[in-house]
């Protein structure tokens, strides 16, 4: 199957930049529709911000990213490190799936360090498959295939062993771009954790590189599950 539509999804905004930003860069060269969402809208990720100017700044600078491959942002609205897996967001991520029409799903690896990346992870495992199913009703009809969902390396590559690499060296600076819209996140991040999440990312990129034997790389893992 030509991929012609790639859907990549993140517990918040920034996540899917920092782990496949290099990717969809390349899949958008290709000709693919790329698609960018996120299912928290990030609402604690300021000590500057209240909730709502977090919400309103994220959202701007999630935008911002996506523009600069030319993909279209979504965000399913639910709120920072409050991502469980109900029956009430599995509805939410399958409706999304039928409303892209995804060939391919980018998402967070199951042993990611956030609890909300890990559950987004579980959540976008089980739709894409009930997104096939007529019986499973929401305002966009199923499915007619199942799409591939590969998940993205964990922050820092901690407890991720990619078994395929994509060589992202060409496009390492449209990555760096995409990052940068989310300027909100920078001071956010080292005054928290002390991390500048721009050089970490870069570190790994530079990692998965020189283990599949090019300058820069992002990994990934296939979800392996009947009939993915």
């Amino acid at each position: 199957m030509k991929i012609e539509r790639v859907l990549a999804i993140g517990a918040h905004p920034d996540d899917v930049e920092l782990g496949c930003g290099g990717t969809l860069s390349l899949f958008q060269r290709t000709g693919a529709e790329v698609v960018i969402a996120s299912l928290s809208h990030g609402d604690k990720g300021s000590h500057e911000f209240s909730r709502e100017e977090t919400i309103r700044v994220r959202r701007l600078e999630s935008q911002k990213a996506a523009e600069v491959i030319g993909a279209t942002y979504r965000s399913l609205g639910l709120n920072d490190s409050e991502i469980f897996e109900d029956l009430e967001n599995r509805t939410r991520v399958i409706e999304l799936l039928r409303e892209v029409k995804p060939h391919l799903i980018l998402t967070h690896s199951p042993s990611d360090y956030h609890a909300d990346h890990r559950i987004t992870a579980s959540l976008v495992n089980h739709a894409a498959y009930i997104s096939t199913s007529f019986k499973f009703e929401t305002k966009h009809p199923s499915l007619p295939w199942v799409p591939s969902v590969y998940h993205m390396d964990n922050y820092l590559g901690v407890d991720f062993l990619p078994e395929e690499y994509v060589d992202i060296t060409e496009v390492i600076e449209i990555k760096k771009a995409m990052i940068l819209q989310h300027e909100s996140q920078f001071t956010h991040l080292k005054e928290r954790t002390g991390e500048d999440v721009l050089e970490d990312t870069l570190d790994l990129a530079r990692l998965r590189g020189k283990q599949s034997g090019v300058k820069f790389a992002e990994g990934f893992r296939l979800f392996r599950a009947w009939p993915h």
